[in-house]
């Protein structure tokens, strides 16, 4: 029981259940649960990785809007049934 909530059991489970995920057929394509897992765990460990989770779930929650950016090099046209490319340098 001691060794199941230590830090090196922690790790053992993540490896365990990741093993398991991978063989699965139940397995998910998208994140799989012990990425999450792994990612938490380095993040406890370096306060960098707490930083680009951070950064990487506040980038997910924002729009990409064409007037925002750099006009994109492909518009499709779906009315007029054209397509316009825009050659970049």
């Amino acid at each position: 029981m001691l060794f199941a909530l230590s830090l090196p059991g922690l790790v053992v489970l993540l490896i365990v259940l990741a093993a398991v995920e991978r063989w699965s057929p139940w397995r998910r394509k998208d994140l799989p649960a012990t990425t999450v897992g792994f990612e938490e765990l380095d993040a406890f460990f370096s306060g960098g990785k707490r930083l680009e989770l951070e950064d990487r779930k506040s980038q997910s929650l924002m729009r990409d809007d064409e007037e925002s950016g750099a006009p994109p090099h492909l518009r499709v046209d779906l009315d007029g049934g054209a397509v316009r490319m825009v050659k970049r340098d």
